[in-house]
């Protein structure tokens, strides 16, 4: 009987948390174990549910976490799981991997401001849980290291009820209609972007002439739009392995690392131009 490994993320409809899926299965399937996909919905109830469940039936977890805190009741004690891509607070210690969105912010935001932008709007991305965003904090120390005053008003958050790409473009529609003249924006992933694109567009802005974009995650989709968008790779295929690769050690009760740090690349396209 093949062994079995639970993974819960915010959404299937978004292509990083997909792609990451797509490397754990392929990994897993090769070490003798099926990999049951759980969608939170970007619901902090419904992770806790999934918890849950899976531990009761699954060998251990990967899990793309909303939540702010973990809590010791969530899990039996000692069973095994990985945090990927975020890493909520907890009393105990629990391995995670995943990038440095910190200090990726802080370069994209850097490259931006090298580039002259002065009012760059960001979109941080949706959380299930009221958290500070790590991405928040490198886009606010960039700008203080630049001697630019952080504006609470150009970080634009998602409430979560409809898809990147929809609550992307309202927000900028938004911001326009209040007369906020930005010269740059950082989106969460590619689908944000396409939303800003588009509510640009109706504006009469142009990417890259009147407003420099990048995003995060490098999604093929980058690459298929004009103008091309600039963007963080974040190293899908790594962080997949390296989740995996530890959540396998702690079931058979080896010796993990507690965070793995998976470095990131700013890809430059043409909305950067």
């Amino acid at each position: 009987m093949m062994k079995q490994i639970g993974m819960i993320v915010p959404s299937v409809d978004n292509s990083f948390f997909a792609s990451l899926a797509h490397f754990t299965e392929k990994y897993l399937r090769k070490e003798g174990y099926s990999l049951l996909l759980c969608d939170s919905a970007n619901g902090a109830e419904r992770e806790k549910e999934y918890l849950k469940m899976l531990s009761e039936i699954c060998d251990g977890i990967l899990d793309v976490s909303g939540l702010k805190e973990f809590t010791e009741d969530l899990l039996p004690e000692g069973y095994p799981i990985v945090f990927v891509d975020r890493k909520p607070e907890s009393a105990t210690a629990i391995s995670a991997v995943r990038n440095d969105d910190e200090n990726a912010m802080y370069e994209a935001t850097s490259y931006l401001i090298d580039k002259g932008c002065k009012t760059i709007v960001l979109l941080p991305g949706y959380l299930a849980e009221e958290q500070e965003s790590p991405r928040v904090k490198g886009y606010r120390k960039a700008l203080e290291d630049a001697g630019i005053p952080y504006q609470a008003d150009l970080v634009l958050n998602r409430e979560g009820k409809k898809s990147s790409e929809e609550e992307s473009s309202e927000l900028i529609m938004q911001l326009m209609k209040n007369s906020v003249k930005t010269d740059a924006i950082i989106t969460s992933s590619d689908r944000a972007a396409f939303g800003a694109i588009k509510a640009l567009g109706r504006v009469g802005y142009y990417v890259p002439e009147d407003v420099k974009l990048i995003s995060f995650d490098n999604s093929p989709y980058s690459l298929m739009v004009s103008p091309s968008i600039s963007a963080i790779d974040r190293n899908t295929e790594i962080i997949s392995q390296k989740a995996c690769e530890i959540l396998l050690q702690k079931i058979r009760k080896e010796a993990v690392d507690e965070q793995v740090i998976v470095p990131v690349s700013l890809i430059k396209r043409d909305s950067t131009r």
